[in-house]
Formats: structure tokens, sequence, C-alpha cells
């Protein structure tokens, strides 16, 4: 999309005072960070041509979701690839990863932190020792330490001091609630004749897989962002309903065709497709289909709500007759890799644990439409055909005073706003995000911790029946329509880190 003339934005009028001294990175810094959140990517990159400045605006958003969620190596990482000398900020983030390892009784990879990663930085003599003096009497030292949740925001504020601008940790309630702004990167017309019923980021947010009736459309998003159509995937005879990639292998996915069989695909390093097996149960079809964890198996669900399992040669490992399943129904796999989450009845979440038998439920007061599990596989989301999407803790197991405790499913937040009323629409989680198609034609978007609707995308022209979000480039989603076309949005940046901080504050609220 072209970017508007700057005559239309009101010319080169603005000057800066000539009684302010301003740094000349500082102010190009600026200037990009406002041509940025403005949406003028293009020329905010050919402004980067000049001083040497990188803005980081997709590591910074992923490195605060990487400190909210716990992942501390990772954060580790992407903190290097932000600032060069960051051992200030380093020691801060393994402090607390100390802390987390300490209060869960791991006090051996607690020692291990301390003595392999803290001990060496700059500067860290005096942490070193203070905890040192916690190992010798973990549990009562640690008395009455803040929550997980509630200490990961603290370090977050911790680091926006030493990293982040301050006016980017605190945003501006003064015009209550918050809209995302967005902009339509691109519209892909399907080259086959069906309606997009399923769209799919790769995990790397490399590959994205969209159906179109029989077929399954493959487009690459090379490093400038530019997409470039692959070889569709033919071969499926009824429409395709249902896609999954391998995870972490991202080069290999799973196709389902409606009550039809499932098959193996994988991409080549030169972007090549070809069909590596076709699954099928004699005399019955398959309604959806998941990797097994280690992605050496899969399952699928079948139409007489029987849930079979095949290794990756096609040989049957595993058949659970009965009522396992529904027609229309997802599958995930749990993240210990131990438990197949389905849909039993029409308002049942079945957990089935197959190397034992035992089940466990979430009874939904609604007909199922479809479901969605997180990343990190502590929450279910689940679509009702009420208009409603509840999202639940469905961690088994939660720790607390160094005591496990089991515990329920629980129900978290309700999201309302989009509209479905005849067919089939789904949502999916987004970060700190919640977004989902509906059949007024747009996307919707709400908070993940506030339950609040903060933006709405309108572009397509009929029923948007799914929504991806693409993990390494946070601020990028792709929907799927019945006017068979897939199209790429993109947050815009300003406003997306304002809405992102907010959300922070609701979850320790």
């Amino acid at each position: 999309m072209d970017l508007p003339s700057t005559s239309s934005q009101g010319g080169g009028n603005e000057v800066v005072r000539s009684n302010t001294v301003l740094r000349k990175t500082k102010l190009v810094r600026g200037i990009k960070s406002l041509l940025y959140s403005l949406g003028y990517d293009r020329k905010g990159k050919s402004l980067e041509k000049g001083p040497v400045i990188e803005l980081h605006k997709e590591l910074v958003d992923l490195f605060i979701e990487q400190i909210i969620d716990g992942k501390c190596d990772e954060s580790q990482s992407t903190l290097l690839d932000i600032c060069k000398h960051a051992d200030k900020k380093s020691l801060l983030i393994l402090e607390h990863k100390f802390y987390e390892l300490l209060s869960e009784d791991k006090v051996i990879e607690a020692c291990k932190t301390l003595g392999l990663e803290i001990a060496p930085l700059d500067n860290s003599d005096e942490i070193t020792r203070e905890l040192s003096s916690l190992i010798i009497s973990p549990s009562e030292n640690l008395c009455g330490q803040e929550s997980v949740i509630r200490s990961r925001k603290r370090v977050l504020k911790d680091l926006g001091n030493l990293l982040l601008p301050k006016k980017s940790l605190k945003p501006n309630y003064q015009h209550g609630k918050d809209k995302v702004p967005y902009r339509i990167i691109q519209t892909l017309k399907n080259h086959g004749l069906g309606e997009v019923w399923c769209v799919q980021f790769s995990p790397c947010g490399r590959y994205l897989a969209a159906t179109s009736g029989n077929d399954v459309n493959m487009s690459e998003i090379r490093p400038s962002r530019r997409i470039v159509r692959l070889t569709p995937l033919v071969g499926h005879i009824q429409p395709v309903s249902y896609i999954t990639w391998r995870i972490p292998n991202d080069l290999q996915l799973l196709t389902c065709g409606v009550e039809e069989t499932v098959k193996r695909w994988k991409i080549s390093p030169t972007g090549d497709v070809s069909c590596l097996h076709t699954y099928r149960k004699e005399n019955l079809g398959t309604v959806s289909c998941a990797w097994a964890r280690n992605g050496e198996s899969i399952f699928a669900g079948l139409n007489n709500g029987s849930i079979v399992r095949w290794n990756l040669q096609g040989e049957e490992v595993g058949f659970w007759d009965g009522r396992r399943t529904t027609r229309i129904a997802d599958l995930a796999i749990t993240r210990n890799g131990r438990e197949l989450i389905t849909t039993r009845d029409y308002n049942t979440i079945l957990f089935f644990r197959w190397e034992t038998g035992w089940e466990r439920f979430i009874y939904e007061d609604g007909d199922i439409v479809s479901f969605s599990m997180s990343e990190d596989g502590c929450y279910l989301l689940v679509s009702l055909a009420d208009e409603r999407i509840n999202l639940w803790d469905i961690r088994q197991h939660k720790r607390l005073n160094a005591k496990v405790m089991n515990l329920p499913p629980r129900l978290v937040r309700t999201f309302k706003g989009h509209k479905r009323k005849r067919y089939v629409v789904r949502a999916c989680f987004c970060g700190l995000f919640i977004a989902s198609g509906s059949e007024d034609s747009n996307v919707h978007v709400w908070g993940k911790a506030s339950g609040r609707l903060v933006g709405v995308f309108v572009g397509h022209s009929d029923t948007v029946n799914c929504v991806s979000w693409n993990r390494a480039h946070p601020r990028m989603l792709a929907s799927g329509s019945d006017d068979r076309t897939v199209i790429r949005w993109a947050v815009n940046a300003h406003t997306y880190q304002t809405v992102l901080t907010r959300e922070l504050n609701y979850m320790i609220e």
C-alpha cells in the first residue's frame, strides 16, 4: 500500500525551537517513532538508513511478554538483541529468576543460577552475598514475598527505568477506553474457489497457511515483510477445515479434510511443498487433528466420536472408541503431553489421559462452537453459540506456599461483543490479547486481563471465520473470511504499547 504524500500531512512547517538543545540521535529517534506510530513504515525505514539508530519496537514487545510469562532465559537473549551493554539489566532478570526458583523449592537450579549466571556479572558481589544467605533457609526468608505476577511486573518496571522511555510505561487514561489503530498490510485473494475456514501462521512466523475449499494456500513472509506465494497444498477430496503446524519444527503441518483424511506436508528450504503421508481410518472420516507434543505421532478425531493415534509412518498405535469427540470439534494436547483436549458433548470439554483412561471435564452452559489453547498450555479459550467467549484456567497443579494443589478448571473471564448466529467462528490468543472472527465481517480484539474490547478491525465483506496471531511479529494478525480473502493486519506501534502496558497493570490489580 502506497504511503500518503507529505503534502497531505501538512508539509514541513513545524520547527524545533532555537533555544532548545536536543541531541541529533534523540531527535531522529523521535521522528522515526512518530512515523512508525502513524503507520509510515517505509518512511521510518528510510530514515534509519541515516544515523545508526534502531527502534526495536517488536523486540521490546516480545521482551515485555517474556518477562511477564517468566521466560527468563528467552528474555536474556532478547535483551542482548535490544542493547549490547546489558549487565545491569541482566542482573535484575537473573535476580528475579533466582527468587522464582527458590520459591518453587528448586534449590539446586537456584544455586546454579547464582554461581554460573549472576556471580560472573560486573558489580554483582553485593547481590550475590545477599542471595546466598537466602539459600540457607529459603522457606523462612521468602515468607511474605510478592506473588509471581506482581514481582514480574515490578521487575518490568525496574527494567523500564533502565531500558525504556519512561512515557512508554505510563499510558494516558484521560480518553477512557483505548482503541487500537490498525491498517491493512495486504489482502490476499484465494486461488481456489472456497471460503477461508482456517488460517494459521507457523510458530516461527515465516509461513502462513489458509484453506480454500479442498486446497490450502501457502505464503512465505520475507524479512522485508513482503509476502510470496508458495505452491498450494492440493490433494484433499473434501473441503479442508483444519490446519495445525508441528512444534518446534515449522516445516511440517497437518491438514484435515471434512470427514475425509489427514495429510502431512513438508516445506523444503527452497519453498517447495510435498505431501509426506495420508492418514485414514477405514470406513470413517476425520474431523480434527493434532500433533503429539514430541511431534512423533498424530491424533485425529473421527466422525463416529472415536479418537485414533498414528505414528508418522501411518501405523495405528492407539484407538479409543466411544463418545470422545463431536463432528464439529477442535483437538489439542496439554503442555505436559499427557492429555488430549476435545469436545465430548456439545456443551462439554473433555480432558482425556489416554495412557490411563482418566478424564476430567469443563461443563459450559451453552453449545460449544470452537476452542483454542494458549501457547503455554495454561488457558483454554472456548467460543459459545450465544456470542460469549470464555477464558478458562486449565492448570491442574498450582504451587501455593511450597505446596502443590490439585485444582479443577476455573472460569477466569468472559468476552463479549462479536456476532455469531449460524457459522463456526474461531478465537485465538494474541499474547496479552484475545482476537475473534465475527459474522459482522469484522475482527474483534479484547484485552486478555481486563476483558475490555480494545479494537474492531474493519476490512472484510463477509463473515470472518478465523484469526491467527504471528508470534514472531506481535503486532501482526491474519484473518480468513467467507469473502474468500485473507487479510494481514498491522497494529499501530505506539498505541499497541500503551494498551499493552495497561493490560499489564490489570494483571497485578
